[in-house]
């Protein structure tokens, strides 16, 4: 099957969006499909990776702008410029709104669901209210949806009576043989000597909540380490260091890659996720995959990850967070099952070889 990706950023900066299309794509081009990922980047450019092509275009339009204009010229590319193309898979409601034009040439075309984009804090009331509505629009124009959690498929069932399947995130399990890098080292940290939160800076994933509820737990024995960065919204980011600038037990890393993410996660004593909102986060898995002890905000995409594994918190509730993050730190012993508890969910349900074979079933049933 050749299959065209089309709606994330440079695969290269590995998001939530082109996470999953850089793994899917692997695994789909190692089992004898043709997938091309359309990607926005900084530059116009063609280059092959993991035996896949990857189509970069350079960023038009502004912020808010762009991914509508360039699903448009991949969405033509692809048409004009590969033959073949069966599939044409969109990521997020912005640049499916082009989707009606493969299937005016007899083309399949999918939209994914990431997440629910209008309940995002980084957004202002009127864009909110544009992306609902983009969110309805194009629930009643596609035939084909897929989604990354179950949560996201009821609700498509209960507010627009659509028919959705959930082909969710997925990990691939970690290599033993992989060596640290030298981060901690960097940083001055410590094996099982930090909590760690790895993720967008952002403010649904709440990491402000975390940084005074860890300062208000009076944990010294553990840095908190915030690994994540935002261009986007400087002046978050800027808080978010202001916030924690008068305790030097909060690391800041900014956004980590590679052996660098691997590093962090095998080493952390637990992995925190306080999000009000999620689709189901790939770090969230990545840890699982690492047997990390997981506090997790107590919503529907974050228990369809854990399972019963979860330490649980209030999304949002700062006193609540401070409790959990000191229980753990206390309580460890009674706690460690849920290390290999994780590893083996995450294993059992959430890696790319199942999912990109559920993935491949799906289109053929078209």
């Amino acid at each position: 099957m050749k299959i065209a990706f089309i709606g994330g950023r440079d695969i290269h900066l590995l998001g939530g969006i082109e996470n999953y299309m850089f793994n899917l794509a692997t695994h789909l081009a190692a089992d004898g499909h043709e997938p091309i990922v359309y990607c926005e980047s900084d530059r116009n450019h063609t280059e092959y990776v993991n035996g896949f092509k990857v189509v970069h275009h350079k960023s038009i339009g502004g912020r808010f702008l762009c991914k509508i204009l360039l699903s448009l010229r991949s969405t033509m590319d692809a048409l004009r410029n590969e033959e073949g193309v069966e599939y044409f898979h969109y990521n997020a409601w912005p640049p499916s709104v082009w989707s009606w034009i493969p299937r005016m040439f007899g083309r399949k075309a999918l939209l994914q669901g990431h997440g629910f984009e209008w309940k995002r804090t980084k957004y202002s009331p009127v864009q909110r209210r544009i992306m609902h509505f983009m969110e309805w629009l194009t629930a009643k124009m596609h035939g084909n949806i897929i989604v990354v959690s179950d949560e996201q498929r009821d609700y498509f069932a209960a507010h627009y009576n659509r028919r959705c399947v959930t082909v969710p995130t997925a990990i691939s399990l970690p290599d033993p043989s992989e060596r640290d890098s030298d981060i901690l080292d960097r940083y001055g940290l410590e094996k099982a000597g930090y909590f760690l939160y790895l993720g967008r800076l952002v403010q649904d994933k709440n990491p402000d909540y975390l940084i005074r509820a860890y300062k208000a737990s009076g944990i010294v024995g553990k840095k908190l380490v915030i690994a994540g960065s935002n261009d986007q919204l400087p002046d978050y980011v800027a808080s978010l260091h202001a916030l924690g600038s008068d305790c030097d037990r909060v690391i800041f890393t900014g956004a980590v890659y590679g052996t660098d993410k691997n590093t962090l996660l095998r080493n952390c004593f637990a992995f925190c996720i306080p999000s009000t909102i999620e689709g189901l986060a790939i770090t969230l898995l990545e840890a699982m995959s690492y047997a990390r002890l997981c506090i997790a905000s107590d919503i529907p995409a974050n228990r369809e990850g854990l399972g019963d594994n979860g330490i649980w918190v209030k999304a949002e509730d700062e006193r609540d967070l401070a409790e959990k993050l000191l229980d753990t730190t206390e309580n460890y012993a009674s706690l460690s099952h849920l290390e290999k508890a994780n590893y083996e969910r995450v294993k059992r349900h959430f890696t790319w070889d199942r999912i990109s074979a559920r993935y491949a079933d799906y289109l053929k049933s078209l």
